[in-house]
């Protein structure tokens, strides 16, 4: 689980950064300027989990880690791809993939605090 989150983080944080920067200094909208700049800062902070987790896999390995990885992974598709693709493509239809990149987010952080719950106390 490690390697994969930590590739999938690691080009997820660059993009991240590159939407952040085209928001702040892109001629577009103000709605397509905040709807890059919340996809930015929503899938930075997650590809930065993603990096949390593959260290916490290398002491406590597990299935519902690994889970919470695939969600955070779902997520920043799901939930930033939408956000950009309707910002810069201006496909308004995929705006339905948004909440599902949240609850993908959600279920990531339950997955993890679950996770958490279950490990034995050293």
């Amino acid at each position: 689980m490690a390697r994969w989150a930590l590739v999938f983080a690691g080009i997820s944080g660059a993009v991240m950064v590159g939407m952040g920067a085209w928001a702040a200094h892109a001629g577009v909208g103000e709605f397509a300027r905040e709807w890059l700049r919340t996809g930015a800062q929503y899938g930075l902070w997650h590809s930065l989990a993603l990096v949390g987790l593959a260290a916490v896999s290398a002491r406590a390995p597990g299935r519902l880690l690994a889970l919470s990885a695939a969600a955070f992974a779902a997520g920043i598709v799901l939930f930033s791809g939408s956000l950009f693709a309707r910002a810069l493509l201006d496909w308004y239809w995929i705006s339905k993939a948004t909440p599902a990149g949240g609850l993908c987010f959600i279920a990531g952080w339950l997955l993890l605090a679950a996770h958490g719950a279950m490990m034995r106390r050293t």
